[in-house]
């Protein structure tokens, strides 16, 4: 026990709950804007009409009493004991248009959200010990939950695989396939690339042709000539030419145009070639590495990177690079409150656009007077994040990621905080997964795990392990672009 003081002098002015509440709070402070940025503009069937999002805030908790009146100083003891959600308002700016002249601009309350306790937003924040007993509250409480109609409740951490990163591994019939997941707010594409033991090369994307040749998708997406594609394989070890020159003379295609069109004969079959054409090249934006860009501008930096991927195939298929193990924890991450509520709330605002777009064409039609108070209903939002708080139902078809926090004693609250919890079936032997790994070496207990079917898939994370927030790139990247370091 000599570092014990250690351990005591770490959490002496630390919150035990910190990464949970810093998560939360960049959730409100950037996630919010971002979501909002993504839907900035909302046109519904009837085109002369349009709705521009602006600013979005969220306030103080606060609760509406049944004379309709509503009150500010709303404590989290009042909610537990009254049975109601801590949560606050939502207030979004919102322009009608009509013709572009500007008919109405109002501040709209859209719904309610939850507040974690101890949070920027939370009544009890930079409270002293006298004042959040003079508040009902325990001074010794870490925060890092939510109250709904109630309930304490905790959002348990989800371990998910990491997104944008490239991982092969050799499949039955010496078949190799590198695949990634490219995500771009709320959109996940799995992109594979297949190599076969006779080193031919397909891709498979979301909304893709089956067994869709790699060498067409590089001519489409403007790798011009054969000489272009060879180049940007060049470089590597003789096994990478040689695949390459395999799948060019098996390449059937010409042009770019070509190419394009025998993926607009999958997306858009028995139309005239001139819409093939641009429906594969929104289909190839939009679908195909979302992660890089979904610009004309970036078909080229997406064709170099399906080189970089196909590289790595052939080089595992010639036995110069191990498999990518995918329970190391570089190819895992911890999805906190912030990250599950931004999910959350992203598609509980996109149904709100959708009822949205319903009640204006309503009001329309029946040729009644238009402005955003009518337009807006400001349950589509609450019940939506309610429902999912409540019952631990999330989107994706995630179970159990709600959970009732039990105050059995003053460690069980802690390590519902402290709990992760990976996807997988727990129904499936999936023996490996369930394994300690040799990187869970002080970010992860060895041993607190339950018994039975959750074995080895719900984990403790260890006492000192911390999970930083998401942190933008931008800035570094422009710090070495200064430096001049070039992209090869």
């Amino acid at each position: 026990m000599k570092n014990w003081p250690l351990v005591q002098s770490y959490f002496h002015n630390r919150n035990f709950a910190q990464m949970e509440i810093d998560s939360f709070n960049q959730f409100l402070d950037k996630k919010l804007d971002e979501i909002v940025e993504e839907n900035k503009q909302i046109v519904p069937k009837i085109e002369e009409v349009r709705i521009e999002l602006d600013k979005i805030e969220v306030g103080r908790p606060q609760i509406v009493e049944a004379d309709g009146s509503p009150r500010t100083n709303f404590y989290p003891m009042e909610a537990r004991i009254r049975n109601r959600t801590y949560s606050a308002p939502i207030y979004l700016t919102m322009r009608l248009l009509r013709r572009d002249v500007e008919q109405d601009v109002k501040r709209a309350y859209i719904g309610e959200l939850p507040i974690m306790l101890k949070s920027n937003r939370c009544w009890l924040n930079g409270k002293t010990g006298d004042e959040l007993v003079e508040m009902g509250e325990d001074p010794k409480d870490f925060g890092g939950y939510f109250i709904i109609n109630g309930s304490e409740k905790a959002l348990m951490t989800q371990e998910v695989l990491a997104s944008d990163r490239v991982l092969v591994s050799k499949q039955a019939q010496d078949k190799i396939i590198a695949e990634v997941i490219s995500t771009r707010g709320a959109f996940k594409g799995r992109v594979r690339i297949l190599r076969n033991p006779d080193g031919t090369l397909n891709v498979t994307f979301p909304a893709s042709p089956r067994k869709l040749k790699l060498f067409v998708l590089l001519k489409a997406l403007g790798l011009k000539n054969d000489r272009e594609i060879m180049e940007a394989f060049e470089g590597g070890p003789k096994e990478i030419e040689n695949d390459a020159l395999i799948n060019l003379e098996t390449l059937q295609v010409k042009t770019e145009e070509e190419a394009l069109d025998k993926i607009g004969k999958f997306v858009a079959p028995g139309q005239v070639e001139e819409y093939r054409l641009k429906r594969a090249q929104e289909v190839v934006d939009a679908f195909l590495l979302p992660h890089i860009g979904q610009e004309p501008k970036d078909r080229l930096a997406k064709a170099y990177y399906l080189v970089m991927m196909a590289t790595k195939a052939i080089e595992r298929a010639s036995n110069l690079r191990e498999d990518d193990d995918k329970d190391h924890y570089a190819n895992k991450r911890l999805e906190l409150s912030g990250k599950l509520m931004e999910h959350l709330f992203r598609y509980s605002f996109k149904y709100f656009i959708k009822d949205l777009k319903f009640q204006i064409d309503r009001t329309v039609t029946r040729r009644r007077k238009l402005n955003i108070s009518t337009v807006v209903r400001p349950g589509a939002i609450t019940e939506r994040i309610r429902f999912a708080m409540s019952t631990g139902n999330w989107i994706g078809r995630a179970t159990g990621v709600s959970k009732f926090m039990d105050r059995v004693n003053y460690l069980s609250p802690l390590t519902d905080l402290r709990k992760v919890k990976s996807p997988l079936d727990k129904n499936r032997e999936l023996y490996e997964a369930r394994d300690v790994h040799g990187t869970h070496w002080g970010r992860l207990c060895c041993i607190e795990t339950p018994d039975g079917p959750q074995c080895g898939l719900v984990k403790n994370l260890a006492l000192l392990a911390e999970v930083t927030t998401e942190t933008d790139e931008s800035p570094v990247e422009k710090m070495l672009r200064d430096m001049g370091v070039k992209l090869k």
